[in-house]
């Protein structure tokens, strides 16, 4: 695929099944580069193979189905511009959408009682006169904001201090709403008991919340107003949903402490916690092999989830004993899922298909949809190949290679992630497909430090940034070399966030690389302000200031002698763009071969949800900047500065 592809990707979000498991609502969302907007419609997938699916909104962005209790309505939150999403109310037989909210900030994670009566739902507050004020008031007007706290901004938000989330129920009959929850603190994930008396939620109002990442689960008595801790602030907790008995909360969490604040590390586990405090939350799940994400659903049978596994993301449910099997596993992407009368259907991505909907029967998966034929129809897709091998220093390392038709030798692009902890895997991605149609050869791996390798891996890269990631990276472009037609000579790097630091310190230090991109980069580690959260420095490098000087990319900008274009987000809370203008400042001092490209507006994850015009701006720029500093194939020409 092309940059100018980007509107045919429709990206699925998670499901809704009718109670009775004959139905499913999906959202579909595209970038339209028309518009330079989003457009999220909801589909009407019926299981029935004789039954296509239709179309059931347009227009806006409507996202969050979820079906009413007694199958009656169809919950949704909707956007249109210049406003936040709102809560919207469809009958199930069609209709016109009936508005059910009106929060100047938006609302979302909607969820139905047992009785279908109320919805829940969480809403950000924002303090008086901030926010909501006439369009005249810009936020340059505003009043100075005090800050007292460590942990008050949020890339992508920005403030968070000044405009709480809360808690709220809302009853679709006459629209009475009512604030649930109140507080200094972000109250999250409204989860309803089975006899709609109390409400789980999770939030942070511990003293010490600046400097210790807990988040505990508390349920709410609606009839009284009382609200009990169910968790003892020893666990970043998300997610809860109750047991059908009501007796239990189940939830994800991730265990706190350790030096330097290991939440970072440490896997995502399954916990319980008996609502009567007999005990304290148990994990059920294993800490050092399974990573587990949400949605959560609690079944007769155990508890589903989503389990991160090297590059896939598979459909697991946990039984009481803690044991883990597979619902829906491969070299996939599950994106979400949902269970009612007795089905499951679940939105699925692979490496050629950016998703669709299955019905998931003991038989195997049926797809449903074909929202990837419009894409598929503008040419063809690379597929992944899935690579394994072996780091110079005897790690086994994993990755994928995507290759372009014809005969080699082709140059080269190694794509670094972001995190690190974080992964590539079996998910279309469009860099790299928009690479590969310009004739790269593309190199993802999940190198040491990565997630969904076990805990082991994810920690072996604290104080080796540099060292043994650079390791692993190095064997997949041997591998790519070797195996795939790579040109050893014509070798690039592209990487964002912990990738462009990446990016920077082996066009710094390694000779293999004939051009690089710096794409949202940490390069001075003792100037590093990552959404104001010291922890992931010390975290990962110490706080030894020679230490952080040495692992700094920006200590070697003398030592680059190739080609560097400078990637900056201009409203990024995570990599200040200050970082990227001062690593683009020092190599044009050094003499070097430099350009910076920012882009205003944007957050540090634009390249996924900003503007579709910035995102195709700068697929075009990473094929435009190899282009032009690749050296040329033997018997060419360049005419590359």
């Amino acid at each position: 695929m092309k940059a100018a592809d980007l509107g045919l990707i429709q990206v699925l979000g998670s499901p809704a099944l009718s109670p009775d498991g004959q139905r499913a609502v999906v959202a579909a969302e595209r970038a339209d580069l028309a518009s330079d907007r989003y457009y999220a419609d909801l589909w009407l997938v019926p299981l029935d193979d004789a039954i296509p699916p239709t179309q059931l909104t347009s227009g806006g962005l409507d996202r969050e189905p979820c079906w009413s209790p007694d199958g009656r309505w169809l919950a949704f939150t909707r956007s249109v511009p210049g406003s936040g999403p709102q809560l919207h109310l469809l009958p199930s037989g069609g209709g016109e959408p009936r508005v059910l909210t009106r929060h100047p900030l938006g609302v979302s994670a909607p969820r139905w009682s047992p009785d279908s009566t109320t919805l829940a739902y969480v809403a950000r507050v924002p303090e008086e006169g901030r926010y909501v004020a006439p369009v005249a008031q810009t936020a340059a007007t505003e009043p100075p904001r005090r800050i007292t706290g460590l942990r008050y901004r949020e890339d992508g938000v920005g403030y968070t201090n000044d405009r709480r989330k809360q808690v709220f129920t809302v009853v679709v009959a006459d629209g009475t709403t009512v604030q649930r929850t109140t507080g200094d603190a972000d109250h999250d994930g409204p989860a309803w008991s089975p006899d709609g008396t109390r409400l789980a939620f999770v939030a942070a109002r511990h003293p010490d919340r600046d400097t210790v990442p807990a988040r505990d689960v508390f349920v709410l008595s609606l009839g009284d107003g009382r609200t009990t801790a169910v968790t003892g602030t020893s666990l970043r907790a998300s997610h809860p949903v109750f047991g059908a008995d009501g007796d239990r909360v189940y939830f994800l969490g991730t265990e706190i402490g350790g030096p330097c604040n290991e939440t970072y590390l440490n896997p995502t586990s399954l916990w319980v916690a008996e609502l009567s405090g007999a005990r304290p939350a148990t994990r059920l799940t294993d800490g050092d092999t399974i990573d587990l994400a949400p949605p959560l659903v609690a079944t007769d049978d155990g508890v589903l989830g989503l389990a991160g596994r090297r590059g896939a993301v598979d459909l697991v449910r946990v039984e009481p004993s803690g044991a883990v099997v597979d619902v829906l596993s491969g070299p996939t992407q599950v994106l979400g899922y949902d269970v009612a009368g007795g089905r499951i259907v679940a939105a699925v991505a692979s490496d050629t298909q950016p998703g669709e909907l299955y019905d998931v029967t003991p038989a195997g998966p049926r797809r449903l949809t074909t929202f990837g034929a419009a894409l598929a129809a503008a040419g063809p897709v690379a597929p992944m190949h899935e690579v394994t091998g072996t780091a110079a220093d005897g790690h086994p390392v994993h990755g994928w290679v995507l290759r372009p038709p014809g005969a080699g030798p082709f140059p080269v692009i190694l794509a670094v992630h972001g995190g690190p902890h974080r992964a590539f895997g079996w998910r279309l991605l469009d860099q790299a497909q928009a690479c590969v149609e310009a004739g790269y050869v593309v190199v993802m791996g999940n190198p040491r430090g990565s997630s969904g390798y076990g805990a082991a891996h994810g920690r072996a890269v604290r104080h080796s940034f540099g060292e043994v990631d650079v390791l692993d990276l190095t064997a997949l472009v041997d591998i790519a070399v070797a195996d795939f037609d790579g040109d050893p000579d014509r070798i690039g790097v592209v990487g964002a966030s912990y990738g462009g630091f990446m990016a920077a310190w082996l066009a710094a230090t390694s000779d293999r690389f004939a051009s690089a991109i710096v794409d949202r980069a940490t390069v001075e580690w003792d100037d590093a302000d990552i959404d104001d959260d010291v922890d992931y420095t010390h975290l990962y490098l110490g706080t030894d200031p020679e230490t952080l000087r040495a692992k700094s990319p920006l200590t070697y900008a003398e030592d680059v002698t190739i080609p560097v274009l400078v990637v900056v987000a201009e409203q990024d809370l995570r990599c200040p763009p200050a970082q990227g203008r001062r690593f683009f400042s020092a190599l044009l001092r050094a003499g070097r071969h430099a350009e910076l490209l920012s882009f205003p507006g944007a957050s540090h994850l634009f390249h996924d949800s900003g503007l579709p015009s910035h995102r195709k701006l700068r697929l075009d720029a990473i094929i435009d900047w190899f282009d032009a500093t690749m050296p040329p194939r033997d018997g060419e020409r360049s005419d590359a500065p």
